[in-house]
């Protein structure tokens, strides 16, 4: 027995500065009549059978950091929670108190709590607050608990817009090994409170949302926070550099080639590949959605690339023999280019047929055969050099003045232009 009155004495001088009690012997009194024969780990309800309705109310303090690849938000705040306790309810003044007591702060452990968990922890699902917490219990039996809590939630990132994204983050509550029927779990509020939010410097919170919703008779309370990235610091070290690249390196044939141009050409190649490679280390790696500036970048890597092996190209044409002879397939893939687009539009042009003149003579027509479109002659495809059979002078590296032949040999033909040919009908002269 004196075992228990000094626990009374100590549990009294403990809240002694949050209650409006006058003399610490109303205290002893309090604990005694109140709380003498309650029992923390009966249901609060004189009817077993009913729930509790347990209201949560989150309070967002800041956004401490976002990994968009891992997809972990890691937020600052408290939970408070409110239900009724039917068995720890008194009087607001009770019998043989000097003073009334409308409420006062009892610790955590001595009253019965719902044990609420974060469902959509990455980290672990203990139950949320710590032994040290206290509940304001009021005389009508309302129980308000306030633990301050650390939260890692999952969080599926979305960078198809990267670095202007929006992301949409769940922080999803539960009672812990209770159902709908015995903890039902409610939002007095249609929004997270933020009157202690600290804005982030990397994200600005948009808006936010509540969700109440059940599954597998289980109750459960989403607190959706609406995120959007602060881009300033991807434009200036990410996005204004990969533009001004991907406009640099279409000048580069405009260097001359004893100038570097191969070098220039590649050093923009192997920038756009450092800045793929520093993007991917910044993103999750999904498929869907992939990010349109990861796009963007690939698209510059395989130009660049072009645009290197082109410049390798031309500076291999620059510096080989004048007086090599054109590789075959090179001549034939020219002169099909010129059969197909530039000598069908040149014979059609300068033989489009006139069509002839009518005179009408009385009640009958006859044709003019003066100026009536003469007929032209074909010349067999055989029997054109082969010169021009592709319908252009065959090529050489050689000056231009140095030979003649192929073009005295396309004079000799006269307004005959290049007939319309075949692959059949081409035949490569071995001793040109």
């Amino acid at each position: 027995m004196a075992v228990t009155k000094l626990l009374f004495a100590f549990l009294a001088i403990s809240v002694i500065h949050y209650v409006c009690g006058d003399i610490s012997s109303d205290w002893i009194l309090f604990y005694r009549n109140i709380f003498s024969s309650y029992n923390k780990n009966i249901f609060p309800r004189e009817e077993q059978s009913d729930n509790v309705t347990v209201k949560l109310t989150y309070y967002l303090n800041a956004i401490n950091n976002f990994d968009e690849i891992s997809g972990v938000l890691k937020t600052v705040g408290f939970l408070e929670v409110e239900w009724e306790n039917e068995l720890a309810a008194w009087a607001e003044k009770p019998r043989g108190m000097s003073a009334p007591i409308p409420d006062t702060m009892i610790p955590l452990t001595d009253l019965w709590h719902p044990p609420i968990t974060l469902a959509n922890s990455v980290t672990s699902l203990a139950e949320l607050g710590s032994n040290k917490d206290l509940v304001w219990a009021k005389f009508s039996g309302t129980h308000i608990w306030r633990p301050a809590v650390i939260l890692s939630s999952s969080c599926s990132t979305n960078p198809l817009y990267f670095p202007f994204d929006t992301q949409k983050c769940n922080l999803t509550f539960r009672a812990w090994d209770h159902i709908s029927s015995e903890i039902l779990l409610t939002a007095p509020d249609s929004k997270v409170n933020l009157d202690f939010y600290a804005p982030s410097e990397q994200w600005e919170l948009m808006d936010s949302e509540v969700l109440i919703w059940e599954r597998d008779r289980n109750s459960y309370v989403t607190f959706t926070l609406i995120i959007r990235r602060i881009p300033l610091w991807f434009i200036i070290n990410m996005a204004a550099p990969i533009g001004l690249l991907g406009l640099l390196t279409t000048f580069v044939f405009l260097l001359p080639i004893e100038e570097g141009r191969v070098g220039y050409a590649l050093g923009s190649f192997l920038t756009f590949s450092v800045y793929l490679s520093y993007i991917i280390d910044s993103l999750p790696k999904a498929s869907d959605p992939m990010s349109y500036l990861t796009i963007y970048i690939v698209i510059q890597v395989i130009m660049s690339g072009s645009v290197s092996c082109i410049s390798v190209f031309t500076v291999r044409l620059y510096l080989k023999d004048e007086y090599a002879r054109v590789p075959t397939c090179l001549a034939l893939f020219i002169g099909f280019i010129c059969c197909r687009f530039c000598a069908k539009d040149e014979f059609d042009d300068i033989y489009k047929p006139e069509e002839p003149v009518v005179k009408e003579i009385g009640n009958t027509t006859e044709i003019d055969s003066e100026n009536e479109p003469p007929q032209r002659e074909h010349m067999k495809p055989e029997s054109l050099s082969s010169s021009v059979k592709f319908g252009v002078p065959n090529i050489k590296w050689k000056p231009i003045d140095a030979d003649r032949d192929d073009e005295e040999d396309a004079d000799k033909l006269g307004p005959i232009t290049i007939p319309r040919v075949g692959w059949k009908m081409v035949e490569i002269d071995a001793k040109d």
